[in-house]
């Protein structure tokens, strides 16, 4: 005999006409979100000891400390999310669920990239894959030994070097493809222009990795403590590296391949780092010692950073999560502690909130453009200029 409640329920439901996600694409997000849930359990910790160290809020206009409520559409894997021309592309299904955690993305181009996994219980295995269509295929790749299991303080890097991938880890360097390894101490040379700057720690010695292998540069930038490096050369073809001199948060240039080097100090105290389009090089002045790094001022440059203007403090307990984006249009792009997506329109005195897009842990740059993490806790997305974005399929 039919259940009479469950033929009422199924003929309510088809009365209100609801469709219902498919049970294949259920039991991924469902997955999924599980194997986040330590994750996001941690982050709460960190958010915790954030606030209580001084808390995290957001700067300027229409700014508030809470995590943005997630867009109303988010539950369409193939969505489009737009705020102010910056827009979001979604995918037409969810995302491919690949073993261990996303912890890298590097492209060489808009459709070339590479991506990289670790799988820590105890030791990390560490999986790269790659693409040669903008992110919406992978491929696993063969990961050389000494760089396939690690632990997680050891977990590699993806660096691209030319038109080459390379993964790091310390001092070891694998370029591919195939995977050369090499350990050895590194030779002085001056840098070419498919070198990545990179250093081991905050104020050891600039190292680079080329095609070849790993160098370091002909003088190492003197008077300032490197913190950050800059992941690719600027239009005009110098090298910049951020951190801290006499605490007093410094940069330095420079202009012929590493064989000298010009600091700029500011006269605030923590850090800095670069952020650069065409001429315009921009100074984001942070405090190292919080958790998302909290953003104390921005100055720009609009020659290259032969001159630079004031700084314009931020105001609040404003933080920043990875890098910030200098679009084509003029304003400045970034995503803060708590995940919020801002932007200035006048070089960084001033931000404003863009309403509607997903909750992000962080952007970074690349080779070839700018990649954001963790969008809505699933989502990984690849951007040429940081205006129009692509979901990759991966998570």
């Amino acid at each position: 005999m039919p259940d009479p409640l469950g033929t009422r329920l199924r003929a309510e439901r088809d009365r209100l006409d609801i469709d219902q996600p498919p049970l294949a694409v259920i039991t991924a997000r469902a997955a999924a979100l599980r194997r986040r849930r330590g994750l996001a359990q941690g982050g709460v910790v960190a958010a915790v000891a954030a606030v209580i160290a001084g808390g995290v809020a957001v700067m300027g206009a229409g700014g508030s400390g809470e995590p943005p409520q997630p867009p109303g559409a988010s539950n369409d894997p193939a969505g489009v999310w737009t705020a102010e021309n910056v827009t979001v592309n979604g995918l037409a299904h969810l995302p491919t669920d690949l073993p261990g955690t996303i912890r890298d993305v590097e492209f060489v181009d808009a459709d070339r990239g590479f991506l990289l996994t670790a799988d820590c219980a105890g030791s990390c295995t560490n999986r790269v894959y790659a693409t040669t269509d903008g992110g919406r295929t992978w491929s696993l790749q063969a990961v050389p030994a000494p760089l396939g299991s690690t632990d997680l303080a050891s977990v590699p890097a993806l660096v691209v070097t030319g038109s080459q991938v390379a993964l790091v880890s310390g001092t070891t360097v694998a370029v591919g493809d195939p995977w050369l390894v090499s350990s050895t101490s590194p030779a002085t040379t001056p840098l070419s222009g498919a070198a990545h700057l990179y250093s081991t720690g905050c104020g050891q010695p600039l190292l680079a990795v080329t095609p070849t292998g790993l160098i370091t540069p002909p003088q190492q930038p003197s008077d300032i403590s490197v913190c950050w490096t800059s992941p690719v050369r600027a239009g005009d073809g110098s090298w910049w590296v951020g951190g801290s001199s006499g605490g007093q948060a410094a940069l330095s240039v420079s202009r012929d391949d590493g064989r000298n080097w010009t600091t700029r100090k500011f006269d605030v105290p923590g850090q800095a780092r670069v952020a650069m389009l065409g001429t315009d090089v921009y100074a984001f002045l942070v405090d190292p010692a919080t958790t998302p790094a909290r953003l104390l001022g921005v100055a720009s440059s609009a020659d290259g950073g032969v001159t630079w203007g004031p700084v314009h403090p931020t105001a609040g307990n404003a933080t920043i999560g990875g890098e910030a984006v200098p679009m084509l249009d003029g304003r400045l792009l970034i995503v803060d502690g708590v995940g919020h997506w801002l932007v200035s329109e006048d070089r960084g005195e001033n931000w404003h909130r863009l309403e509607g897009l997903h909750q992000t842990n962080r952007l970074a740059r690349t080779q070839a453009g700018y990649v954001a993490y963790e969008m809505s806790n699933i989502y990984t997305a690849f951007s040429v200029d940081g205006l129009t974005w692509q979901k990759l399929d991966a998570q």
